[in-house]
């Protein structure tokens, strides 16, 4: 819902199919900003560990490590945008959610 009600001029299949979707609001603060732009990466990464975790039901280090990748990826996109490696706009708050919320997942998991 993020991605229709706030980005949705910057989604792929409204660029392909003409603007379907219009942004009802504009994020103006840091934290709405935070919010529109850096919490769906974050919930990507954390839907991810959730989907690894309950699959492989041991929490053994193969579990672990399975449930990390993506985080992994998305945080070291991260930083090879900040060293113009690939194409992007680095931002430290999507470093803090690929991070955070897959380990908040793994932290309550069972």
């Amino acid at each position: 819902m993020i991605y229709i009600l706030f980005r949705s001029e910057s989604l792929l299949y409204n660029r392909l199919i003409g603007t379907v979707f219009h942004p009802i609001a504009t994020p103006e603060s840091v934290l709405e900003q935070i919010i529109v732009y850096s919490l769906p990466d974050g919930l990507w990464a954390m839907s991810y560990t959730m989907l690894i975790l309950t699959i492989r039901k041991k929490r053994d280090g193969a579990t672990l490590l399975w449930s990390m990748i993506i985080p992994i990826i998305g945080f070291c996109s991260e930083i090879a945008q900040f060293y113009f490696i690939i194409p992007g706009t680095f931002d430290i708050f999507d470093l803090v959610m690929y991070l955070c919320l897959p380990l908040i997942v793994i932290n309550f998991s069972k």
